[in-house]
């Protein structure tokens, strides 16, 4: 589920871009140790998606249904935490209002897919068997 997530999310990440784009959004930043702007190549936006979105989302899942007691809550608020800290990226960044504000789209469209698929393939609850075989809840 993770992986069909990311893959959708990855292509309306793309889709965000480009109405960007057509619309005269810059979706310029600067490189790394560089004084320049340079447009962000659009592939970046697929790769955040599958590798920060999907990647991401699915080890916090897998983590949520081994470790916690209710994984579906758990994963929805840690990865709603995750969504509010990923807005920091483009609000520090020295890229246009614009751009920052089309980054910040893109973070909230790539969670509405991912995290409700991954979110309603983990149980409400997980049953643990203590050491004697007994169920507990």
């Amino acid at each position: 589920m993770g992986l069909v997530s990311a893959l959708v999310a990855a292509v309306a990440s793309v889709i965000v871009y480009a109405v960007a784009r057509a619309a005269g959004v810059p979706m310029e930043l600067t490189e790394v140790f560089e004084d320049e702007f340079a447009r962000m190549p659009v592939m970046n936006m697929a790769w955040a998606a599958l590798l920060e979105g999907g990647v991401a989302g699915t080890v916090l899942a897998i983590a949520c249904r081994r470790w916690t007691r209710r994984p579906r809550s758990y994963f929805v608020a840690l990865a709603m935490i995750g969504l509010i800290a990923s807005f920091a990226l483009p609000i520090i960044s020295d890229a246009s209002t614009a751009t920052k504000v089309v980054l910040s789209i893109s973070h909230v469209v790539v969670a509405i897919i991912i995290v409700p698929a991954l979110a309603l393939a983990l149980p409400h609850e997980t049953t643990r068997h203590d050491n004697a075989g007994a169920v507990r809840r």
